[in-house]
């Protein structure tokens, strides 16, 4: 039987959502800004020529429509997408979004309402940490990055936070979370 060391448990809220797909879809996403750039250019562009040499305004205004919904997706489509998720998960879970995460000794049990998956340590590859988050991106064979949110005030005590970074480090095998030296002895799992 899993020793429980560390536990998280919050409401998944929009806002924290939303931090959680700002932070991420920027970071991970960029060769879709990429692309929806490289689109936008060539809508543009289409649109443009075809005003110009055959002056046909319906044409034009669809190249110019497409064009413009690229610009939009470079810059918020991170939003659009954020919000999208956030139905589905309701739409798949119910309008409260309870989210509990087991810091096992042998795994990271995650429950989200009523459904149950896990992963290993080894698959956290870094952590991003915002005011209220940290979140841990997974990367394993097959599968597209993907981040599991954290609340830090979902911690309890938050004064755990030290050595909890501490275990994820030691755990991971990585340098995951860069600790101050000061508070580097402070273990509060024991191992």
């Amino acid at each position: 039987m899993s020793k429980l060391i560390y536990e998280n448990k919050f409401i998944l809220t929009k806002k924290l959502h939303s931090e959680y797909y700002k932070l991420c879809y920027r970071k991970t996403q960029k060769k879709t800004q990429v692309i929806s750039a490289v689109l936008a250019i060539v809508t543009l562009a289409v649109a443009a020529a075809v005003m110009m040499l055959f002056r046909n305004v319906l044409i034009t205004s669809v190249f110019a429509t497409l064009g413009l919904y690229f610009v939009f997706m470079i810059f918020f489509g991170y939003s659009f997408r954020c919000w999208v998720d956030y139905r589905r998960m309701q739409d798949e879970h119910g309008q409260v979004i309870v989210m509990i995460v087991k810091f096992l000794s042998d795994n990271v049990n995650v429950k989200v309402n009523k459904t149950v998956f896990s992963f290993k340590y080894s698959t956290i590859e870094k952590a991003y940490e915002t005011d209220d988050e940290i979140i841990l991106i997974l990367k394993t064979a097959g599968m597209i990055e993907h981040g599991q949110v954290l609340f830090k005030k979902g911690f309890k005590p938050e004064s755990e936070l030290i050595g909890f970074k501490q275990y994820i480090n030691r755990r991971s095998g990585k340098m995951i979370f860069d600790i101050p030296e000061e508070c580097a002895g402070d273990s509060v799992d024991g191992q």
